[in-house]
């Protein structure tokens, strides 16, 4: 005699709908893919008094998990400091020397979050750490981010002083050619990870 299908019941079955959606997120929580070619990173500041845009060719985003609900998610964003440019030769060998960036002892500089909140719908406060010239300095970026469909576009600015990361060395010290106020200008066009 055939043994009778056993039937699920409904805790049964609604725990196994939350794991499976757990699986689900766990799925969408790999690593998004960075639309380098829609995305920028500028640094603006203010030298003999006119605004100075400086560029960052070359950067990588390695961001994992879910936007919507960010507390377990991880983001580190890697800068390459020889791509930093001011668009001529001259600026770009003063930004590349020892007094600012130091790229040849430097090459990179990494951002890594330590902590991500969601203060309000579109909206992202990464806690982190920024390592730049050989130091890690505490740094708080907050976000604004919209999604279209299967892509998503973080965007942001931040306003900082130059001199509490010690950029502009020796006679770039004081403000008589470059302001101390910079101000640092992103938009970052991301793929969302595969479900598969």
């Amino acid at each position: 005699m055939p043994r009778p299908t056993p039937r699920i019941a409904r805790p049964a079955t609604a725990a196994l709908l939350t794991c499976l959606a757990g699986l689900l997120a766990v799925a969408t929580a790999g690593a998004w893919e960075l639309d380098r070619d829609a995305s920028r990173i500028e640094l603006i500041g203010t030298a003999d008094g006119r605004e100075a845009v400086t560029r960052v060719e070359e950067f990588a985003v390695d961001l994992e998990g879910d936007l919507d609900q960010p507390a377990g998610g991880k983001l580190v964003l890697t800068l390459q400091s020889d791509s930093i440019t001011g668009g001529n030769d001259i600026v770009d060998g003063m930004l590349h020397g020892r007094n600012w960036f130091d790229v040849e002892t430097y090459p990179e500089i990494v951002f890594r979050s330590t902590e991500i909140e969601a203060p309000a719908e579109g909206e992202l406060r990464i806690e982190g750490e920024l390592e730049l010239l050989g130091d890690t300095y505490p740094l708080t970026v907050p976000v604004s981010w919209s999604r279209r469909g299967e892509r998503v576009r973080v965007e942001g600015r931040l306003t900082l002083d130059r001199t509490d990361f010690d950029m502009g060395r020796g006679a770039w010290r004081t403000e008589g050619t470059v302001q101390h106020e910079v101000h640092v200008d992103f938009s970052l066009e991301l793929l969302a990870p595969s479900r598969s």
